[in-house]
């Protein structure tokens, strides 16, 4: 199978073509193109000079996707008319969710897809993929926008994220009953892995809670201890002194 581009490219905060800031509520007019195409170097040809402007500098740049993302509001999406886009679609904009505060959380289908997805060989776990955004798909988590033939004969699937509006291309294998089982038992295993991860890493932070819990009261106690203790008094005078301040008296 042909390597395709995995790339996930969350939903822009503002039209590409005129910058205005998507409103709460907007309906929001998206669309995947390729990035060697005529219409890719016109709407990003101030990225892509900065992009030549680094390679030139002998800066490390990262390798273009092979897939681009772009959002429109309606008036400038309007104004390109029919343009040879692999999938278009339209979505209303919300703004994205707050980062959780807790960052152990219980490993789930949907952490491991972005994981492997945007792991170092997604080609590796190509099924996997697969059958964790049917899942997904059918928890009403992504919406398929588009499905479009591979260079080797397969497809790719274009799915967007329902609430925050990230698109991921994922592959259809065609596996075979027996594949599928193979894959099934490594989503499990993985999320097994990820389940005692994150079990590990929340005993870890309890104990060290804890730790510093001790640690604070320990000190507190110290600081009480030392306010509590009586004022010293002063050393009395020994005896020689006390019989010479006698006699001067008389």
């Amino acid at each position: 199978m042909a390597r395709i581009d995995w790339n996930l490219r969350s939903r822009s905060r503002s039209c590409l073509r005129c910058s205005r800031p998507f409103e709460d509520g907007e309906r929001v007019h998206s669309a995947v193109l390729a990035a060697d195409s005529d219409l890719a170097r016109e709407l990003f040809a101030e990225a892509f000079a900065a992009e030549e402007a680094a390679k030139a500098a002998g800066q490390p740049v990262k390798a273009r996707p092979e897939y681009l993302r772009a959002d429109f509001c309606a008036s400038c999406r309007k104004s390109l008319g029919s343009e040879p886009w692999i999938s278009v679609w339209t979505s209303v904009f919300t703004p994205p969710p707050a980062a959780p505060e807790d960052p152990v959380k219980k490993a789930s289908p949907e952490d491991l897809l972005r994981e492997l997805l945007e792991g170092p060989e997604p080609e590796n776990h190509v099924a996997a993929i697969y059958l964790l955004a049917v899942f997904l798909e059918r928890k009403r988590i992504l919406v398929e926008r588009a499905v479009r033939p591979a260079p080797d004969g397969t497809s790719v699937h274009i799915y967007e994220h329902r609430r925050s509006g990230d698109i991921l291309l994922v592959a259809d294998p065609h596996l075979a009953d027996s594949e599928i089982a193979d894959a099934q038992k490594e989503i499990e295993l993985l999320l097994g892995l990820r389940e005692a991860e994150a079990a590990a890493a929340k005993t870890a932070q309890a104990q060290a809670q804890a730790a510093e819990t001790q640690t604070t009261a320990a000190q507190a106690g110290e600081a009480q201890g030392a306010g509590d203790k009586a004022p010293e008094k002063p050393d009395a005078a020994p005896p020689e002194a006390d019989a010479a301040s006698r006699t001067a008296e008389q």
